[in-house]
């Protein structure tokens, strides 16, 4: 038997396989940063606002040290969802933090008004934006910029709208995110902390600079320190994560199940995967609750659906479950389970039995975090 641990929400499960029926476990030798090479880094930002979009613990301790290194942060901007996290540092501190909201006046106008006009903070100042990055399936790799443009609704229509037809997109090549980026070159006072993370293991990357090179780097350090080679298979158990990775639904999808199916998973109907997700946090979309209601139904006419958060991810999952013919298993609760046509194992020991009948000699690929591991032909 060979014992096998897996991110989880806040902990790891483990199961057990026998010999026979494990092919290969695909997990990324990848090495944390020291404490002293992130301090030097820290020691080089001169801006005096950061905007904190990611409550990861990785994003938690970069900001810790550039908040007890860097006299010269005066405020902490954030989206409402992080608005606990970044008060309470700011208290800590003494500084200033003050929320990002989105000026709504201007939802109807033009979107070339750019990103400064939906984000009037944006345009005060000397700005760094501290961001983690995850796959997404719209931006193929979450960007600063694409962090930011995912805030203002009207702004992630438009990329929705553009490029719905080729989702999902891959880190290497997501034109949305490229567009996103373009939105930025003219806004030189922003800046951006790009970090690389790995459960278990810390940040394993970071970049500083202009949001494009950034970006770039985070892109290379991505696909060269988290890469495996593929390993195509009928049989697959995956873990998504833990912590922000599989909080709910929607962030386990988008950040583990697709790369799984793009490149790990055989496009046959006797194919089968099991995903590890916890999802204490429930549906995480309102695409994903609307669905789950009957109140929408993406596959009778795409065209006509207006665009709500999540939707791109409802629409890739719909699309490769169709294209590959497989049946998924899962931890989930059976309501949410069966909503999504996924079926449901007991939990991560009853894993591997769901996948290979006792006696079988089928072998099942195991990816202990989907979330943080890149694939190479």
């Amino acid at each position: 038997m060979t014992e096998i641990w897996v991110p989880y929400g806040p902990v790891d499960v483990s199961f057990d396989i026998k010999q026979e029926n494990l092919s290969h476990i695909l997990e990324p030798r990848a090495q944390k940063i020291p404490q002293d090479e992130l301090e030097i880094i820290s020691d080089r930002v001169s801006e005096e606002n950061i905007v904190l979009l990611s409550g990861t613990s990785g994003a938690q301790k970069f900001l810790e040290i550039l908040l007890m290194r860097n006299k010269n942060l005066k405020k902490i901007i954030y989206p409402k969802s992080l608005g606990a996290l970044a008060r309470r540092k700011a208290l800590e501190y003494s500084i200033d933090s003050v929320q990002l909201s989105v000026d709504s006046s201007i939802a109807s106008e033009s979107f070339e008004k750019g990103i400064s006009a939906y984000l009037p903070l944006l345009a005060s100042g000397k700005m760094l934006i501290l961001s983690s990055a995850h796959y997404d399936p719209l931006f193929g790799l979450s960007s600063p910029a694409s962090e930011i443009i995912s805030l203002v609704p009207e702004m992630k229509k438009h990329l929705f709208t553009e490029f719905s037809g080729e989702l999902p997109f891959i880190p290497e090549k997501a034109p949305a995110s490229d567009y996103s980026i373009s939105l930025f070159q003219s806004l030189t006072q922003i800046r951006a902390v790009e970090l690389v993370e790995k459960a278990g293991v810390g940040i394993i990357g970071l970049s500083y600079g202009e949001i494009g090179s950034t970006h770039s780097k985070t892109v290379d350090i991505w696909t060269k320190n988290l890469s495996v080679p593929v390993q195509k298979s009928e049989r697959v158990i995956f873990g998504c994560g833990g912590g922000e990775n599989d909080r709910n639904l929607t962030d386990a999808f988008s950040r583990a199940l697709f790369p799984v199916l793009i490149n790990a998973t055989l496009p046959d109907s006797d194919a089968k995967i099991c995903m590890l997700a916890e999802c204490g946090h429930g549906l995480g979309s309102e695409a994903f609750l609307r669905f789950v209601t009957g109140r929408l139904e993406p596959r009778s006419k795409i065209g006509g659906v207006e665009y709500v958060d999540g939707l791109e991810v409802l629409l890739s999952f719909q699309k490769m479950q169709r294209d590959l013919q497989i049946n998924i298993l899962t931890t989930l609760p059976r309501f949410y389970a069966a909503k999504f046509d996924l079926k449901t194992v007991g939990g991560a020991r009853e894993a591997p039995l769901s996948l290979v009948q006792p006696g079988s000699r089928a072998k099942i690929l195991v990816i202990p975090d989907a979330s943080s591991t890149s694939f190479r032909a």
